[in-house]
Order: C-alpha cells, then sequence, then structure tokens
C-alpha cells in the first residue's frame, strides 16, 4: 500500500505530460499553425484524363460501328461479363445494366449496346501504343523509364502483385485536381511494359 501511494505523484506527473499544452501566457493560440505549416506534405502522384492519349486520340467513348470498322470482327466476346466498375455513361445509368467484352487478341473494349470504351490494351504487338504526357507507353517502354516520371508508384511495382504475373503500377485520375475514382495501371513484366488498363471499382 506504501509503495502504491508512493507511486501516485508520478503517475499524477506523466498525466500531465501526455495532455496537449495550452500556450503560455501572453503568446497568441496561432503559434502552433506555424509549426503544421512547416510539415512538408507530399503530394500523391496522378494523372490527368487530358495528358493520355492512345494511338494519338483521347480516351472516349465511340460506336460500335466505328469500332468494327477500324479493328473488324472481335476474336471472342464475354457475354455480360462488365457487371460493376463499367466506364461507360450508358451503362452507369441503368440499374443492374451488364456490359459485354469484346477481345482483340489481349486487348480489350468495353461494350454496352451500341457504345464502347477500351478497357485495356496490349502494348506487345505495337498495334496499341499511347502517350502519357511525355511519357510513350510502347513494347520499348521499361520500368526504369517510368521511374523518372513517377518514382513513387515505380517502387510500389518494384513488388510482384498478388494474383498476377509481373509488376503492376497504379496512377489515380484526376480532374482540375480532385481525385476521381479511377486509375491508370501498367502491367510491366520482367522490367518491361506489357499492358495498359483502366480500372474503375464497383
Amino acid at each position: 500500500m506504501k509503495c502504491l501511494l508512493l507511486l501516485a505523484p508520478a503517475v499524477g506527473c506523466l498525466a500531465a505530460c501526455q495532455s496537449t499544452p495550452s500556450p503560455p501566457a501572453g503568446t497568441s493560440a496561432a503559434a502552433p499553425a506555424k509549426t503544421a505549416a512547416t510539415v512538408v506534405t507530399v503530394k500523391p502522384e496522378h494523372i490527368e484524363w487530358k495528358m493520355l492519349t492512345i494511338n494519338g486520340k483521347p480516351h472516349e467513348e465511340l460506336t460500335t460501328k466505328a469500332l468494327r470498322s477500324q479493328l473488324g470482327r472481335p476474336d471472342s466476346i464475354a457475354k455480360g461479363a462488365v457487371e460493376c466498375g463499367s466506364m461507360l455513361a450508358s451503362l452507369n445509368k441503368l440499374d443492374g445494366a451488364t456490359g459485354d467484352f469484346w477481345y482483340y487478341g489481349k486487348t480489350a473494349y468495353e461494350v454496352g449496346g451500341t457504345q464502347a470504351i477500351l478497357a485495356s490494351f496490349d502494348v506487345t504487338t505495337g498495334k496499341f501504343q499511347g502517350k502519357l504526357g511525355q511519357l510513350r507507353l510502347n513494347q520499348q517502354t521499361t520500368l526504369d523509364e517510368v521511374r523518372r516520371f513517377f518514382p513513387e508508384a515505380a517502387r510500389q511495382a518494384e513488388v510482384p502483385a498478388a494474383g498476377r504475373p509481373g509488376e503492376v503500377m497504379s496512377l489515380p485520375f484526376y480532374h482540375e485536381g480532385a481525385p476521381e475514382d479511377a486509375s491508370l495501371n501498367l502491367l510491366f513484366e520482367k522490367g518491361r511494359l506489357q499492358a495498359v488498363e483502366f480500372f474503375s471499382p464497383c
């Protein structure tokens, strides 16, 4: 009991040390804000839609008629495979609407009714290539090259992705400084770009 009585003042002192200090008399309450302003916040690496082109064109919807005239009939179609997270405006407006994936080799288009949009493209064949600002996205693009533009995202890609071979680098899309619920994923294998995919969560 004597030991507990001796410890009580020490515990009280420790509790006092942990409380939020009040500013000393004669100083303004704004003084701590000066300290907060010196903290450097790192803005996450991101991209804007206007920075990206594929085969010289912006990423935007097109008609299935235009898609067929450009690439012909798809190699295969996955009916109803797009259940959520669609990038097509028509599918996002309808409750429970599903879309299809049209595949041209390893390149996929999301299709809903008469509208289509590029969902992912394979860069290894040379038929598709992108440009992200000054960065070219083609079969020659390496992770080291991308690291110069997006060092943090490239560092994450050095760890192999769970559930898929190779390395995946994800760049979130922003619009006029505000984050959007979409990202551009760059898929690498042995440090060389293989494919680019547009990701939008459900």
